[in-house]
């Protein structure tokens, strides 16, 4: 992030911004059909997918949305589904991110906390707000 900040800091006629995002109740609002197709798409196997299926369905009441209180495995299946969010920003070509020495910079997070790193917020901010209403 210094990096950037000094790039942008040496080139100030471009713009940029940083924002910074905590996804409200996230952990709240995991959906398990989402989680269980995105388990499909990459590949994670049939004995994953049962695992997950036991660990939800069999109690007293079926759980549809969201985990069950202090769930080990919480962290892993909410960045499994999270990481659709983040291919999608970063795929977009219309979201310009930061660039620096290493390369370009649109995205970073930390379980349910975000930083949209871009460049011409004018520009790029519509397209980043359209894949988040749509996650």
């Amino acid at each position: 992030v210094l990096n950037l900040l000094e790039y942008y800091e040496a080139h100030p006629e471009k713009q940029a911004v940083l924002i910074f995002l905590d996804a409200q109740k996230a952990f709240n609002n995991l959906s398990w059909q989402f989680l269980i197709q995105q388990v499909e798409i990459m590949g994670f196997g049939t004995k994953f997918k049962e695992m997950i299926g036991t660990i939800y369905s069999y109690q007293k009441a079926k759980i549809m949305k969201g985990v069950r209180q202090g769930c080990p495995i919480l962290p892993l299946l909410f960045i499994l589904t999270m990481e659709v969010l983040l291919n999608q920003i970063r795929q977009r070509k219309e979201i310009i991110g930061l660039k620096s020495k290493k390369g370009e910079y649109k995205v970073q997070a930390f379980a349910d906390d975000l930083v949209f790193f871009v460049e011409e917020p004018m520009e790029s901010g519509t397209y980043l707000i359209k894949e988040l209403e749509e996650y």
